[in-house]
């Protein structure tokens, strides 16, 4: 059984603070209309959805960013947004989330709006969601515009993080281009995949897809110990990471060292299932900032699983903090007293 020794709990945390991730993908804008149903429309057969609060909330690879703010870490942040209202709210989340204005590289697109996601919510039920987004790829011009801002910044990182939810920032071109370079400056990369892309994430140092994802890249389904391996095995063949990561919902998440050729299989340790929104995010982040900080592959995905059956139990795209990290491990069992 996997466990953690206190004393590196720690120490990590401790160098949570002196890193840097950056973190390049889509951008979302997640905004909650919160209120309560006691009637129904007189207009349509719907609820009428009385709002008491709102809030926005960073979504997409800012979740990611959020992720890092609430333990410790500080991010360094690429993305698009729109000359919009929406885009200005989003900038204004990313300052308050520990991101200094000259760590944002921001894409202020002129021809796109932000990407914003409404969830009205009524007795902590979702009732609908309304997108407002235009999937455009970036240009050439916009990719090397990006690619000379990342030269510069890649050298304050620790590690590097892909957040892609296939909204055009991250083409063919740029995913390619981004890897070179983070191996040639010698950064971890880590990738939150999509499966239109699933093939093109080579030599980086670990990819996190679901169970899901996983098997549609594959073109079969993924359910047991031995067909979650076989996934590994084969996905690592084609893009030869240094490890896989398959989360698997109510089954936990397995991960293949493909150096070492070994597999670990840690259980699911959400108490209770809240809201799913965001896990993947918490998974990748906790995992990255604790690798970069000198943990094992094993060691940080133990602490990403637990992350993520914590966040599990919130509403919305939640973060996690050190606090609950270690309290969550001494209850589970997974931190040894140093000796």
């Amino acid at each position: 059984m996997l466990k953690i020794k206190k004393s590196l709990l720690h120490q990590t945390f401790a160098k949570l603070s002196q890193i840097k991730v950056l973190v390049i993908g889509d951008l979302i804008l997640d905004e909650y209309l919160i209120g309560s149903v006691e009637r129904i429309s007189p207009e349509a057969p719907v609820p009428v959805v009385w709002v008491r609060n709102e809030k926005q909330t960073l979504g997409g690879s800012g979740n990611v960013v959020q992720n890092l703010s609430s333990i410790g870490v500080k991010g360094i942040v690429f993305g698009r947004i729109g000359q919009d209202k929406a885009g200005e709210n989003l900038e204004s989340i990313l300052l308050s989330n520990s991101v200094a204005k000259e760590d944002l590289a921001l894409l202020k697109s002129k021809q796109i709006p932000t990407i914003l996601k409404t969830r009205i919510i009524a007795s902590n039920q979702q009732v609908c969601r309304v997108d407002r987004e235009e999937i455009v790829p970036l240009t050439n011009d916009e990719e090397k515009q990006i690619l000379e801002q990342l030269k510069e910044k890649i050298k304050e990182a620790s590690a590097v993080i892909l957040s892609d939810y296939d909204k055009g920032y991250l083409t063919p071109s740029l995913i390619q281009a981004v890897i070179s370079l983070c191996n040639a400056e010698n950064k971890i990369v880590t990738v939150d995949p999509q499966v239109s892309h699933f093939f093109l994430y080579k030599n980086i140092h670990i990819m996190t897809p679901n169970h899901h994802e996983a098997g549609k890249a594959l073109g079969k389904k993924l359910s047991s110990d031995s067909e979650i391996e076989l996934a590994c095995r084969e996905i690592s063949e084609k893009i030869t990471p240094d490890a896989m990561m398959i989360t698997r919902g109510e089954k936990g998440m397995s991960i293949y060292e493909r150096t070492s050729n070994r597999f670990y299989h840690i259980p699911t340790v959400a108490k209770e299932v809240f809201d799913v929104t965001g896990a993947g995010d918490t998974v990748i982040t906790t995992y990255t900032a604790f690798v970069a900080s000198g943990m094992s592959i094993g060691e940080a995905a133990l602490v990403s699983n637990v992350s993520a059956g914590i966040v599990v139990g919130k509403l919305g795209a939640a973060t996690v903090t050190q606090s609950e990290i270690e309290e969550a491990l001494r209850t589970l069992g997974y931190l040894e007293e140093s000796k």
